[in-house]
């Protein structure tokens, strides 16, 4: 069930989901705010597989799965979160990964400890997401 309607006080592009973070189309700024795509073939295991290792494996990988979300493997992330999906093939603009990632809302913003991923990284996930998300 996803409500907003009696929480007026989320950020616009957010509503809630029993406790988990849920996908809300992102605005046009929001979109031009977002690192663009890398402009190159990007594959799992040589682009994103390194990203995930350094950033998100300690709480998505490893027996944990924050939000029932793991990133093992390119297999276990395309399963989804809680949350439902997190990548939707061909449009990393709507993907839940990319806004989190990117930090579209400040207070929903991944990784939650450790830095941020950098927009090179950023763009690396789009153009992967993009491509259709290749092994």
């Amino acid at each position: 069930m996803t409500c907003t309607r009696h929480a007026p006080w989320l950020p616009r592009g957010l509503s809630l989901s029993l406790g988990s973070v849920v996908a809300a189309p992102l605005t046009p700024d929001q979109i031009r705010s977002l690192p663009p795509p890398a402009a190159r073939p990007i594959q799992f295991s040589r682009d994103i597989q390194p990203i995930f290792a350094s950033s998100c494996v300690k709480c998505h990988a490893r027996g944990r799965a924050k939000g029932g979300l793991q990133l093992d493997t390119r297999e276990t992330l395309l399963r989804g979160g809680d949350s439902g999906p997190v990548v939707v093939a061909g449009q990393s603009q709507k993907s839940l990964l990319i806004s989190l990632v990117a930090g579209v809302d400040p207070d929903e913003v991944m990784p939650k400890k450790g830095s941020r991923l950098t927009a090179n990284q950023i763009g690396l996930l789009r153009a992967w997401i993009d491509q259709g998300l290749q092994p």
